[in-house]
Parts: C-alpha cells; sequence; structure tokens
C-alpha cells in the first residue's frame, strides 16, 4: 500500500504569540530576580522551588504545543516534542470546521490558556469536555471519535478537512 503523507504547520496567532511572548518575560525575569536575591537561608527552599516551577512552567508549555498536523493513511497525527498524538482515521465520527465561539465558555480543567497555546482538557455547554491543541482560535478543527473530542488548529484548515475526508472515504 502506497504511504500518503501530508502535513500541516500549526502557526501561531498574533495573541498567542503576544500571550507567551509576555509570560516567557516574566517568568525568566523572576527566576534572575529570584536567583540573585538573597533569601534568609530558613528560605532557600523557597527560592529553588520557585526556579525550578517556572522554568518547568517554560519546558512543559514548550514540549505540549502543537508543531504540526499530519495525515497518513490510517491515521492522523498531532506533533509535539513530548511524544505525538494519534488518532485512527477509523475511530472518526465527525470532523469539522468550527469558530473560536464555539469554545466560548469553556473551562480550563487543566492546561494552558496562551502560553504556546490552548493546550490541555477543557470543558463547555456546547462541546462538552475535550482535549485542545490549537495556537490559533481562527483557525479551529473540531475531531470527534468514539472515545474522545479534540479540538485543533492548523494551517489550511479547510484542506486539512477535505483530506481527512478523502482519506475516511477510502
Amino acid at each position: 500500500m502506497k504511504n500518503n503523507r501530508i502535513s500541516f504547520t500549526c502557526p501561531w496567532s498574533l495573541g498567542v504569540t503576544v500571550i507567551t511572548t509576555i509570560i516567557i518575560i516574566i517568568l525568566v525575569a523572576s527566576t534572575y530576580f529570584i536567583w540573585t536575591d538573597d533569601f534568609p537561608s530558613s528560605m532557600l527552599w523557597l527560592k529553588y522551588t520557585l526556579i525550578v516551577v517556572f522554568i518547568a512552567t517554560i519546558i512543559g508549555g514548550l514540549g505540549y504545543m502543537p508543531i504540526r498536523l499530519t495525515i497518513e493513511n490510517d491515521k492522523i497525527i498531532l506533533h509535539r516534542l513530548f511524544g505525538a498524538i494519534n488518532i485512527p482515521v477509523k475511530d472518526i465520527i465527525e470532523i469539522k470546521a468550527i469558530t473560536n465561539s464555539e469554545t466560548a465558555f469553556s473551562i480550563r480543567i487543566f492546561g494552558s490558556g496562551g502560553l504556546f497555546g490552548y493546550l490541555g482538557k477543557f470543558k463547555n455547554p456546547k462541546l462538552g469536555s475535550y482535549t485542545m491543541y490549537a495556537t490559533n482560535m481562527n483557525e479551529l478543527i473540531f475531531i470527534r471519535t468514539c472515545r474522545k473530542k479534540y479540538v485543533f488548529s492548523c494551517k489550511n484548515r479547510d484542506e486539512f478537512i477535505e483530506s481527512v475526508k478523502l482519506t475516511i472515504i477510502k
């Protein structure tokens, strides 16, 4: 069988770029000031805990940020630095473009609300519980499988959706 493979990048929107830039500056500056400040010896644990938390926040967000979506013969792959998410095409019940208003009033259960994108577990009245990996809220893709709901974003989302639909039909 021929291996058909097509990839779509996940570029950042202006909003994600601004949020990420501001938060990174704050975290790096805070780490610098905490590192250079003289803490009392009884509070050194706090100093090192804060530094570890700030650095882990940056590394964690960067690691789970979506890089690209790839369609292969039998699956969709969301590429991240910390491993990929594979969705078998045969499990897809629904795939469609959605507007950012459909994610409105979402409650973040666990994840990031703008740092390196919108990443993690969310819940709202319209979509229910879903996992989101989006770096551009104007290019959202909704995928429902038999077990989970996903919201992704990528460049040329309509082409991505049509490519997936063609793969499902085969």
